[in-house]
């Protein structure tokens, strides 16, 4: 017995479709939309001790270390703090790639001897976010 093939006209519309439960991812991506390097994985990748990294704000211009970093944003150890919505510029080398762009402070942590503060990138080239990402998935792939 053979069942006769359906004509994609014949499969009813979705509009209005409604599920009965919400997915949420089980990890902490689950709500990212760049996954993260951490400092290690960084430094691992470019064989370096730390990567250094130059903020100027209107205020001041300060240099220290990347913490982590995505195609969205980078998070830095500094030595002064960089208050929660403050407009800057960032500028640090992935090995020979300059990454330079206007960034927003989203968050700020007081650590031993000074702050961790988060920017998101608000004018990164698609090229440099490109090139940040695939950071990432050579990092899977070397697994």
């Amino acid at each position: 017995m053979s069942e006769k093939k359906k004509d994609w006209d014949e499969i009813p519309s979705l509009e209005g479709l409604q599920m009965d439960w919400d997915y949420s991812g089980n990890d902490s991506l689950g709500n990212r939309r760049f996954e993260r390097l951490t400092y290690g994985d960084v430094t691992e990748i470019f064989e370096v001790k730390a990567v250094p990294v130059r903020v100027a704000t209107p205020e001041f211009t300060i240099d220290g270390t990347l913490s982590d970093i995505s195609g969205g944003g980078v998070a830095v150890i500094l030595k002064k703090s960089v208050k929660a919505g403050q407009q800057a510029k960032i500028g640090f080398f992935l090995g020979q790639r300059k990454i330079i762009s206007r960034v927003v402070a989203r968050q700020r942590t007081e650590i031993q001897n000074g702050f961790r503060i988060g920017f998101e990138f608000k004018s990164i080239s698609e090229e440099d976010s490109t090139y940040i990402n695939g950071l990432y998935s050579s990092k899977m792939l070397s697994r």
